[in-house]
């Protein structure tokens, strides 16, 4: 009997060491700051008895110093007296999230809570195996993230370059990382622009990523916390409010990057002009600014499209002269000259009319040998694009059409008689 006995105990033991209880909390140190929530997963694993577990939390101000009772998931009286306010507020907690699972929360951490945190369970196994605690420290520093943007101009012309500056900076005193990001808020919904850290990586929101590959978006990192976002050729669609927020992180042990501070400070509004406001044509001839021309058979017509706008060193013109509606000829925004069917439906002879740009926005336009058939109202048309770039694979969606105007009429009357000799 005294055999069997000793069997069924060693069996009772090899089959309980088989299962050994382990308890985990996050691996530490976990910086954190002041006024900052805090949370402290806690879970167990390989144990026996019922699949609720409970959890009590204690904390010591030194490794090995006397431990003070904070809550437990069982004993509502298990609380040191020297927390028991801050308990019963909420500021500290446990919260059950599954079975095997218990998360410490602390509403708004203080710098006296800088210590070790116990985790411990009870047993509920047959044999005492594995362990039934773990501990993690808390370094809890002062909130020194600072956020400080500069207000961009309130109106910017389309085409033009919005540059967004904002500093973010924090106490060197810890090994804290900081990242920039840049948001525009239209309405009540805020989207993300470009996040810069915190580890030197650049990401951007969707709506912007293929801008940054084209190189719409340009992020120029300063000196003492200053960066700025450039936003080049902006349009309409570019107008909004733009914010600023700084994050300060921790790089836990595993790799993990933990936010635990942020800032988001509100830039200012900024509208964008469209072009169409202050895009304006004129066309004229070259004697005078009469609005009509009186030519002879044979004679060479010369008029002249000017183009004005404030922004026009980033405009890239596409310029078409029509005679009573009809296209003549055209330059491209590239600088290609299309010639097109003369005025009565012929195909335009080489030569016949030319267009030239003899300006920043200075077009002239000659006909040469005209007939009675070239006479008729003439305007010329521009249409004003703004690069968007197209650097990226793909390539489409290069130009935005930004304006399109017409100019004034000018007359052109072709005389059917000549003067005697």
């Amino acid at each position: 009997m005294d055999l069997g006995f000793l069997a069924l105990a060693f069996g009772l033991l090899f089959i309980g060491g088989c299962s050994a209880r382990v308890v985990t909390v996050s691996p530490g140190p976990l910086i954190r700051v002041e006024g900052q929530p805090v949370s402290i997963r806690c879970d167990v694993n390989d144990y026996e008895g019922p699949s609720e577990q409970d959890f009590e939390w204690e904390m010591s101000r030194d490794a090995k110093g006397p431990k003070i009772k904070m809550v437990s998931t069982f004993d509502s009286s298990f609380s040191d007296p020297s927390l028991s306010k801050r308990v019963a507020s909420g500021d500290i907690s446990v919260v059950r999230l599954q079975d095997n699972e218990a998360e410490l929360k602390i509403a708004e951490v203080k710098s006296q809570d800088s210590g070790f945190y116990l985790c411990r369970t009870t047993s509920t196994d047959s044999v005492i195996s594995g362990n039934y605690e773990a501990q993690v420290q808390i370094k809890v520093i002062p909130k020194t993230l600072k956020v400080s943007p500069q207000t961009p101009p309130p109106v910017v012309l389309e085409g033009n370059d919005l540059t967004l500056s904002c500093n973010v900076t924090r106490e060197l005193n810890y090994p804290t990382y900081l990242s920039v990001t840049w948001l525009v808020k239209k309405g009540t919904t805020s989207e993300e622009i470009l996040t810069f850290g915190p580890q030197g990586d650049v990401v951007t929101g969707s709506k912007f990523a293929r801008r940054y590959l084209d190189g719409g978006l340009r992020l120029v990192p300063g000196r003492n916390g200053l960066f700025e976002l450039v936003i080049s050729r902006v349009t309409t669609s570019d107008q909004g409010t733009y914010e600023c927020n700084g994050t300060e992180w921790t790089h836990e042990s595993g790799g993990k990057w933990t936010k635990i501070v942020e800032s988001t400070k509100e830039m200012g509004t900024v509208t964008v002009t469209p072009t169409g406001h202050f895009l304006n044509v004129k066309a004229s001839s070259s004697s005078s600014s009469s609005p009509s021309v009186l030519l002879s058979p044979g004679n060479m017509l010369t008029l002249f499209c000017y183009v004005f706008a404030d922004n026009l060193p980033v405009l890239s013109l596409e310029m078409t002269w029509l005679a009573d509606g009809r296209e003549i000829i055209t330059m491209d925004h590239s600088g290609l000259v299309i010639s097109n069917t003369s005025l009565n439906g012929a195909q335009a002879k080489p030569g016949q009319a030319t267009l030239e740009r003899t300006g920043g926005g200075e077009y002239r336009l000659g006909v040469r040998g005209v007939s009675g058939e070239d006479g008729g109202i003439y305007t010329c048309r521009v249409r004003a694009f703004i690069e968007k770039g197209g650097r990226s694979t793909g390539g489409g969606g290069r130009w935005h059409l930004a304006a399109e105007k017409m100019s004034n009429p000018v007359t052109v009357k072709v005389s059917e008689t000549t003067s005697e000799s």
